[in-house]
């Protein structure tokens, strides 16, 4: 590499979608990874063809290099940046394609000068289906499925029923079809989704397909305060402000505070927290799985890339 790209290569990292990996990743693990987002990526040359985005072959980052961007690392990192092929994905696909590539790979993702470490945010397991299946066809797969409600919270769901442990609650308001409640876990029926790469390679005839959500109960408060599909984080509704044209001069992210706490070793509170956390992502993984395994839907997790078995879910499983 000249040194002339040298200088440009912060830059050109900055603005785009970026896995920032701890080593070289071998490149059939590599296209392993991306099948599953894209079950038809292919390699190009040097470069993997995922989703309309394009992923560049590994560039090792120096320590000097990394400082530019923000990285707190001084060991190094290997950078595999997304670039999208003409337009911009639908649904910020390349930023989902970095996030999901680095949370297998044990690495950080980077966006616009701000690094991430997917592994701190797994997000919620999601299950793709063809159409919004009947209350009496997910009924009996969630009550085998879920740890059982004792009762309904008139409360929280005045509209909800009790059957078989779950509770059934009726929206059909927005994108929003159905809510399905256990003791601790939360299925919401999403309508109206365009396809993500892996449900258009099973469901090639489809225009629009449903996502069931599978979220702690916890979270939301009532069925109406489910995001609607438009503003819900994910592959399918990332979060906004993702432009690969962004201009290289703007701020290099150095100012950030990520992995300040690197060092710290974590207390006993922590590591119980983390297991806990670990614990319940597993649960709800487990569900999708059950649920697309039931529905002939597809599991995937919440940046899409797909799920054969719940410990799929966790990150580093590939590095």
């Amino acid at each position: 590499m000249s040194w002339f790209s040298k200088l440009l290569l912060p830059g050109r990292l900055r603005t785009g979608p970026t896995a920032l990996l701890p080593a070289r990743p071998d490149p059939k693990t590599l296209l392993a990874v991306a099948q599953l987002a894209d079950p038809e990526a292919r390699t190009d040359g040097d470069d993997i063809l995922a989703g309309g985005s394009r992923i560049q072959p590994p560039v090792e980052l120096t320590a000097d290099v990394l400082a530019k961007l923000g990285v707190p690392d001084d060991d190094g990192l290997w950078a595999c940046r997304i670039a999208a092929e003409g337009p911009l994905p639908v649904d910020f696909f390349d930023k989902s394609l970095a996030e999901g590539i680095a949370y297998r790979l044990g690495g950080w993702s980077l966006c616009q000068g701000e690094p991430l470490d997917p592994a701190e945010d797994a997000g919620d397991p999601l299950v793709y289906l063809p159409a919004v299946p009947e209350p009496e066809e997910i009924l009996p797969v969630l009550s085998e499925a879920l740890r059982h409600a004792e009762a309904v919270d008139a409360e929280k769901w005045p509209e909800g029923e009790l059957i078989e442990g779950v509770v059934h609650v009726p929206v059909r308001g927005g994108r929003v079809a159905d809510v399905y409640a256990g003791a601790d876990v939360l299925v919401t029926i999403e309508e109206g989704h365009r396809l993500p790469p892996a449900a258009q390679t099973r469901w090639p005839y489809l225009t629009e397909i449903a996502i069931a959500r599978v979220s702690p109960v916890t979270r939301t408060e009532e069925p109406e305060g489910v995001p609607d599909a438009d503003a819900a984080p994910g592959p399918l509704d990332a979060a906004s402000g993702t432009d690969a044209d962004t201009d290289t001069d703007t701020d290099t992210g150095s100012d950030t505070d990520a992995g300040s706490d690197a060092e710290d070793v974590p207390s006993g509170n922590d590591a119980e927290g983390a297991d806990e956390v670990r614990a319940a992502l597993l649960v709800r993984a487990a569900v999708a799985v059950t649920l697309a395994n039931a529905l002939r839907g597809i599991a995937a997790d919440s940046r899409g890339f797909q799920l054969a078995e719940p410990a799929d879910v966790l990150p580093g499983g590939y590095a």
